[in-house]
């Protein structure tokens, strides 16, 4: 594995999460930070988790509060042609967005000759999600969104990202090598 491989992910979805969000929602996403972090756990009003495998195991996270929520799904949901008042479709419409972010993702650490596939995306609203940090390294980027043609601030999106440790991944694609890494 390529020991670049975190700045890889970071630079990537730096590049792929703002323009998603301009293009599809005609908003500005601006980075607020990002760095390493040691949370032992996510908890989100609004989270929903997209595991990825492959060469590279992991997840992403797109976690935001309530009032963030309320502003991006009208947004979102006219993107999709459906009513957002609709307490059933929220949770889908959130899906679908933090599925699509995903796959850019994915797709960009494709065309850089990673084999990864993504998995459905889950809801973890109001959950704790524990994270071994014995097994997994965690960064956490946070965008400010803001709408300037109707000067709206419409909160903050956390993306979080989770990925596993060298060692494991390398034992899950070639066991052989046990003894060389211990």
């Amino acid at each position: 594995m390529d020991p670049l491989l975190d700045e890889k992910f970071i630079l990537t979805i730096s590049h792929v999460f703002p323009d998603f969000i301009r293009k599809s929602l005609h908003i500005q996403a601006i980075r607020e930070a990002y760095g390493p972090s040691k949370n032992e756990g996510i908890c989100y009003e609004s989270c929903t988790r997209v595991p990825f495998h492959g060469e590279v195991n992991g997840s992403m996270f797109l976690s935001m509060d309530g009032y963030t929520k309320l502003k991006l799904l009208p947004k979102i949901a006219s993107g999709f042609g459906i009513d957002p008042t609709t307490q059933s479709h929220s949770t889908s419409i959130v899906l679908e967005f933090a599925n699509q972010i995903s796959a850019g993702l994915i797709n960009e650490m494709r065309q850089g000759r990673f084999e990864i596939d993504i998995n459905p995306p889950e809801v973890w609203n109001h959950k704790v999600f524990p994270i071994d940090l014995r097994t997994y390294r965690q960064y956490i980027l946070i965008y400010f969104l803001a709408d300037k043609r109707e000067k709206l601030n419409l909160g903050r999106i956390n993306l979080i990202l989770l990925l596993e440790k060298y060692k494991n991944a390398i034992l899950d694609h070639h066991p052989d090598k046990i003894s060389n890494l211990e």
